[in-house]
């Protein structure tokens, strides 16, 4: 009988408890910082684990990749660290068509001002420095643009005040983009181009929807933050020094 009765009991107990409705009397809550500063007790175990992987964190984020003559600044229209991020994303955009695409070529490249977090430093660029710089997983992508899709999309970057730009020049006169070029040549609205830039805007970002208007799309997989920081680490090796300049490829035409 004993048997029987915990045997009935249980699914009784669960019926009971399914029926019953909880309400909660009181809660605490706390604020548990974890940072550099946090002190706990030492587990040589965990330590051992750990420490291979956190020697090559390390190591891996304060190389050294280049260095640059100057510090380098971001603003609009135009500025050090805008065209030299664009220069540097559309002359690597190539190399990469050069090898996997010959049959294309970059006309222009745009890198949204407030992608890029924090100016670069004079003297060592590191690893780190490039995850400060672009600490999203933007990807590298490439747009075919009817002319009159580009020169939509150039009235846009007018109309924000500039952006980073490579490959092209235009005035900014009533928020309206001014006798454009692309490759020192004026728009021909009667022919296509080529855009390279970050999915982030490839895919609408920073009110760049008219980029769904563009006619092919090549997702490279390619990590911005990645191609930045191969094309340092080159730069390093080949002794280069980083230097940038404004050089009025977007200028004020009031």
């Amino acid at each position: 009988m004993r048997i029987y009765r915990f045997g009935i009991a249980i699914p009784l107990l669960l019926a009971f408890l399914a029926c019953t409705t909880y309400r909660i009397e009181k809660s605490e809550t706390a604020n548990i910082r974890l940072d550099s500063l946090v002190t706990a007790p030492s587990s040589a175990s965990v330590e051992a684990i750990i420490k291979p992987y956190r020697d090559k964190v390390n190591a891996d984020m304060t190389e050294v990749l280049c260095i640059s003559s100057e510090a380098m600044y971001g603003g609009r229209p135009e500025s050090p660290l805008t065209n030299y991020c664009a220069d540097l994303t559309l002359e690597e955009a190539n190399r990469f068509c050069t090898a996997k695409h010959p049959e294309i070529k970059m006309d222009v490249s745009m890198i949204n001002r407030g992608g890029l977090r924090i100016p670069l430093p004079k003297g060592e660029i590191k690893t780190m420095t490039m995850f400060e710089l672009m600490p999203f997983e933007n990807e590298i992508v490439f747009l075919k643009l009817k002319g009159e899709v580009m020169l939509e999309f150039i009235n846009h970057l007018a109309a924000r005040g500039g952006e980073g730009v490579g490959g092209l020049r235009f005035g900014i006169k009533e928020n309206k983009a001014i006798q454009p070029e692309i490759g020192g040549k004026p728009l021909d609205t009667t022919r296509s181009y080529w855009l390279v830039t970050s999915d982030y805007i490839a895919n609408g970002g920073d009110g760049s929807e008219i980029l769904s208007k563009s006619s092919e799309r090549i997702d490279t997989g390619i990590k911005a933050r990645d191609m930045f920081i191969q094309y340092f680490k080159r730069m390093g090796k080949e002794g280069k020094t980083v230097t940038a300049k404004t050089d009025g490829r977007i200028y004020d035409a009031k």
